[in-house]
């Protein structure tokens, strides 16, 4: 057989390889099919504690989940229980799939200064990728760690905490720290029709560009946050302390903390927050803020303008607060916020006076 000839059976060998569909019952399978299947279906799977279920996929891979998909517990691990990596996949929930984090047997009530807890999800994709139709059940930790990534799609998930709501019995066996979505550095994401359950920031956006977040419910949460500033290099503008393009449409927000939150971290590096819109938000029964903006976060001492906030429109924002919490509040720097307009924002319920040392424009009166 020529050297040529060689060459083509091989390749045709592995393509085939790639092409057929690959049944995934037991953990152990799991790198076997990864490497040699494009189609994986992966059913009522038990995930050993301590271990990460490691989906390193070929372009244009689709996985789906089936049954169950259950995460053992163990002590003193940080995870993550899933990593997904790979360029123009899809990875999609068949009807009835859960994944179960199994989060009660490691909430304290304490988060992230208790023992250590594994974070579910981290995903690093591009290419047009897909991960659809989720079913979250009881993290223990944040859910979706969206890190580095170009071009992926986030739409139909459904993250369920309530079982780590705080536990009327006292024993202090509740969730913290559960994050439904975080987006790290990545750019042209979108996330749609969510549900999220939970005891901590509902969609929270860290850094990157021209994301969009729209048809979004929210139950208990801290609310549809920026939080720009982790990275505390002062020399110059890091692109880990910017954000810009980022859109918040359609959303509910039930109960919970707060509705709106931006904050800017004070004792971070130089950064920015550009070209934001937060429109159709309904909220009701908010306990703490309405809208809070704050650019002393987390000290609340000075206010600082190393993240100044340029271009934050807010438009059609609606419902009820409880009657001790404040439906806007704004702490800006001196020259920390600019152009920003506010319209059509109707917010009742507290019996506290609005706080704003910034005025945007628009029919909105502090």
């Amino acid at each position: 057989m020529s050297c040529f000839v060689a060459v083509v059976v091989l390749a045709a060998f592995f393509q085939n390889s790639l092409s057929q569909t690959c049944l995934v019952t037991d953990f152990e399978q799991v790198l076997e099919a990864t490497r040699t299947c494009k189609d994986i279906s992966i059913e009522n799977l038990s995930v050993p504690g301590g271990q990460t279920l490691k989906l390193n996929l070929t372009d244009g891979s689709t996985v789906t989940f089936k049954g169950r998909t259950v995460f053992e517990f163990t002590t003193y691990w940080k995870g993550p229980l899933v990593t997904i990596n790979g360029t123009s996949v899809t990875i999609q929930g068949d009807e009835g799939h859960i994944f179960d984090g199994q989060g009660r047997y490691y909430w304290d009530g304490l988060g992230d200064k208790g023992v250590p807890k594994p974070q579910f999800f981290t995903v690093q994709t591009f290419g047009g990728s897909i991960m659809r139709d989720i079913y979250v059940l009881n993290s223990p930790h944040d859910v979706l760690q969206v890190t580095n990534s170009d071009r992926v799609e986030f739409y139909n998930w459904r993250i369920n905490d309530t079982a780590g709501d705080e536990d009327p019995t006292g024993e202090g066996k509740f969730g913290k720290n559960t994050d439904g979505i975080d987006v790290w550095n990545s750019t042209n994401v979108l996330i749609r029709d969510v549900a999220v359950f939970n005891q901590d920031d509902c969609v929270a956006v860290r850094c990157g560009a021209n994301i969009s977040v729209s048809n979004v419910l929210c139950y208990n949460t801290h609310g549809l946050s920026l939080s720009v500033g982790f990275n505390n290099d002062t020399s110059s503008i890091n692109p880990l302390n910017t954000l810009k393009n980022v859109t918040f449409f359609n959303a509910s927000m039930h109960g919970g903390e707060n509705a709106i939150h931006i904050k800017t971290h004070n004792e971070g590096g130089l950064g920015f927050i550009e070209d934001v819109l937060y429109e159709n938000i309904q909220l009701s029964g908010a306990t703490h803020y309405g809208i809070l903006i704050e650019q002393n976060y987390p000290l609340h001492t000075e206010p600082s303008d190393n993240v100044p906030i340029k271009n934050l429109n807010i438009l059609d924002v609606h419902g009820e607060v409880a009657s001790d919490a404040v439906a806007v509040q704004v702490v800006c720097a001196e020259e920390g916020c600019e152009d920003w307009f506010w319209d059509d924002i109707d917010i009742w319920g507290s019996g506290k006076e609005n706080s704003c040392n910034y005025k945007p424009s628009g029919s909105f009166l502090c």
